[in-house]
């Protein structure tokens, strides 16, 4: 019999209002480890839609949108800064009497992840997977100008519904899903169409990449002290997969997982893969926790 899925529901943590979703049973007991999944830019919980499934029969899931994304709340003065969106949702957690054993991030929701882990708001986590993490600054001149933009486009009062009458249209939207080297099934393209139709989502987007700095938290990723394994789509054109490996052999505990043949959304395209790798990520803390304890 498969895990039940529950319909998403409103939780009020941290001065916001969220929209959270929770799979498997209830109160994550000895067998049913406490797994945390955090979306990346411009998405939702819904991205983690073909994961849960298979991850319910397996853990208690959450799944929150992100401050300004989907169905949560932005922060009232819309300064959506990484270690202040890590906060919030450490916070969240605590409302919901959730303690995490492990956690996945995609793109973004990956540098969220190990902010949480490096300020210890989670004090729970035995191990990180991170889905084409997002965890460096640009490379460069992008690095510099990507953030002014944002800001400057963030100020914009007209460009959200801009957005909203442009990039939801068939042609491009199906020219952004392309350009992440992703290939998307008809209720993925549906998830991401609905999205870029609510102008508020899409301001919440543009709040996050005003604020986003990435500096300090590179810089402290090789003091991460818990196992961060960093899965690359090969066909990723959004984030460099070699990102990855570089980053991989600068961590005491990183591994690199290669992924064939999958782009930026791999977690979207073969939701299984990732699955087989969180359940690999929990066999391998167990073994260490053992192991530290027989010692």
């Amino acid at each position: 019999m498969a895990a039940p899925i529950e319909s998403p529901v409103t939780v009020q943590a941290a001065g916001l209002r969220w929209r959270v979703q929770c799979a498997g049973p209830d109160g994550g007991t000895g067998t049913s480890p406490c797994l945390l999944l955090l979306h990346g830019t411009g998405a939702s919980l819904g991205s983690w839609r073909g994961c849960m499934t298979g991850l319910a029969a397996h853990f208690r899931v959450i799944v929150p949108d992100l401050p300004g994304h989907g169905g949560t709340s932005a922060f009232a003065d819309r300064r959506a800064t990484l270690p202040r969106m890590a906060l919030a949702v450490a916070e969240l957690l605590q409302v919901l009497g959730a303690a995490p054993v492990l956690a996945a991030g995609h793109s973004a929701g990956a540098a969220v992840m190990a902010q949480l882990a490096l300020d210890h708001h989670v004090p729970t986590l035995r191990g990180l997977l991170a889905v084409n993490g997002a965890l460096e600054p640009l490379p460069g001149l992008m690095g510099l100008v990507a953030p002014a933009a944002a800001r400057f486009a963030a100020r914009s009062a007209l460009l959200p519904d801009w957005v909203t009458r442009h990039a939801s249209q068939p042609r491009a939207l199906g020219h952004l899903i392309h350009s992440t080297g992703s290939r998307l099934d008809a209720d993925g393209v549906a998830h991401y169409r609905e999205l870029l139709s609510q102008p508020s989502h899409v301001r919440g987007v543009l709040d996050m990449l005003a604020h986003w700095r990435l500096e300090s938290l590179r810089q402290r990723l090789p003091g991460l002290t818990l196992p961060l394994w960093l899965a690359a789509g090969l066909c990723d054109r959004t984030t460099a997969p070699v990102r990855s490996l570089e980053l991989a052999r600068l961590l005491k505990h990183g591994k690199f997982v290669p992924l064939s043949g999958l782009g930026h959304l791999a977690h979207e395209e073969a939701p299984e893969t990732i699955n087989a790798l969180l359940l690999a990520l929990r066999d391998q803390v167990a073994g260490d926790t053992a192991a530290e304890t027989a010692a």
